[in-house]
């Protein structure tokens, strides 16, 4: 691929597949001719990692451009309504986009700023979800 992210061979964690919708912006301060400062956008999160995810989207961002992105996650292996919903609002790095089909984007993000709660809840769900394949 040819991008400064890690391939999945190499990754410092383990991605799992998702399939939440989140929004996402220029992080503060980021102008770029091909998206808006003030624009949010829409996407579809393919696969998440302590340290990283992949989403689908109909922008092309260009490489190495700082996004804040916000999203919810939901632990359903976890009984306790409490602590299945996280709302989560990350920064990253884009590290790679790959042109798909219908227009669509592949976007590599590697996190740059997540909170060590969210960052606990991501591997806690990741953990959880290894261990119901599992069994």
């Amino acid at each position: 691929m040819g991008h400064s992210c890690p391939d999945q061979e190499r990754r410092k964690y383990k991605r799992v597949k998702q399939g939440y919708v989140l929004m996402y912006k220029m992080a503060s301060g980021v102008k770029t001719r091909a998206l808006p400062a003030e624009a949010a956008y829409n996407g579809m999160m393919l696969d998440l990692s302590e340290d990283g995810m992949a989403f689908l989207t109909h922008q092309k961002i260009p490489l190495s451009v700082s996004i804040t992105n916000k999203f919810i996650l939901v632990n359903e292996v976890m009984t306790q309504q409490d602590n299945r919903f996280r709302p989560v609002e990350a920064e990253g790095k884009v590290c790679y986009h790959l042109s798909g089909q219908r227009g669509m984007y592949r976007v590599g993000l590697q996190f740059t700023r997540l909170s060590d709660d969210d960052r606990g809840f991501i591997k806690n769900m990741r953990s959880c979800r290894e261990k119901k394949s599992e069994a």
